[in-house]
């Protein structure tokens, strides 16, 4: 079968490599549909994630999803032909923070596309079956991908305490702010302020529920933020760039005593922060790391309409053009939101079926 390897910045190569048989508790899959997230463009641009440099060649992509082939020894609960998301978290659940409901921050986290772990795009795939979860035929094989960084983008949500008419700002209109957008509207907020530097994403950022779409090349988003506010500031603010100088942005936003959360992974492993302006307003900062039992919220929410995740997938790939996914989401090109990767484009063709 075909996989794709990165082995270094903008290096891409697809390789033929051996398919694996499921052992006990796990499942093959026939990987149907795989986002590029912020953390892959990092990979690809920088070599690394966070600091971290791959080990050697590595499967990318974390954001999936599957149909299965077959079951392996004990397996219940799936069937072969069932579609399901693919949670790339892989947790001991026997650690500290396992044991206290947190296995978004286990000691031991096996994730896929983070070195040494190979990631989803690739035509099959070995999974643990209790981090396959079912979905309805009625959610696409691109939306089932992108239950993932809805997930990211509820867990994010309830980090920020959301209380209805409040109002929010979402620094960064990627797939995970529009969907932050989105939740918060859904959560009552009042007023929604979102920035970013891309037309067509603040177009989606008003049509997900932002009422305020503040381009930050052609004004100042805090400076606007606190006009409209009447120098208040908001309640919340999301910060779902690359944690730059948005995260200060942020600060200076929102109100004394105010929440920010962090979202968005700094490309340098640093953020910038003022420490006075925080200091003195008594700013909560709460980075957020991925997320935690969300997945029945995230297909509820999908399922139900409620949120649409096939308008993210703006654009589709097969894996042989994994390198040019990678490089439109990466330059922003042609109006790129999310873009998606089919390893089987030739065997499930129509990825928001």
């Amino acid at each position: 079968m075909k996989a794709s390897y990165i082995y270094g910045a903008r290096d891409i190569r697809i390789q033929e490599i051996s398919d694996s048989a499921p052992e006990p508790g796990q499942v093959l899959l026939d990987v149907t549909a795989v986002g590029v997230c912020g953390s892959d463009l990092h990979a690809y641009l920088l070599g690394n994630v966070g600091g971290v440099v791959p080990e050697g060649p590595l499967t990318l992509g974390h954001e999936a999803a599957g149909v299965v082939l077959a079951l392996g020894e004990g397996v219940d609960g799936l069937h072969v032909g069932q579609r399901v998301a693919i949670d790339p978290a892989k947790p001991c659940n026997v650690c500290e923070r396992c044991q206290h409901g947190e296995p978004h921050l286990c000691l031991n986290l096996e994730f896929l596309g983070t070195t040494p772990y190979h990631g989803a795009l690739r035509e099959r795939m070995v999974h643990p079956a209790h981090c396959c979860i079912p979905v309805p035929d009625s959610i696409s094989m691109a939306g089932t991908a992108l239950l993932e960084p809805l997930g990211v983008a509820i867990h994010a949500n309830r980090l920020g305490k959301l209380q209805i008419g409040e109002d929010v700002a979402v620094l960064g209109c990627g797939a995970i702010g529009l969907l932050l957008i989105r939740l918060a509207r859904l959560g009552g907020a009042r007023r929604i302020f979102a920035v970013d530097r891309h037309p067509w994403r603040l177009a989606l950022a008003e049509a997900y529920g932002a009422e305020f779409v503040l381009d930050a090349r052609a004004v100042d988003p805090v400076a606007e933020v606190l006009r409209v506010t009447g120098k208040r500031g908001v309640d919340v603010a999301w910060e779902a760039a690359w944690a730059a100088e948005t995260v200060d942005q942020c600060v200076d936003m929102v109100r004394f005593g105010g929440r920010v959360v962090i979202v968005g992974i700094p490309a340098e492993d640093e953020m910038k922060l003022k420490a006075s302006g925080a200091r003195r307003k008594e700013v909560m900062i709460q980075p957020s790391r991925r997320m935690k039992h969300v997945y029945e919220t995230a297909i509820a929410l999908t399922e139900r309409g409620q949120i649409d995740l096939d308008r993210l997938a703006t654009h589709t790939f097969p894996l042989e053009q994994t390198g040019q996914a990678f490089e439109t989401a990466a330059t922003y090109g042609d109006g790129v939101v999310r873009a998606v990767i089919l390893p089987n484009a030739d065997k499930y063709p129509n990825a928001l079926k």
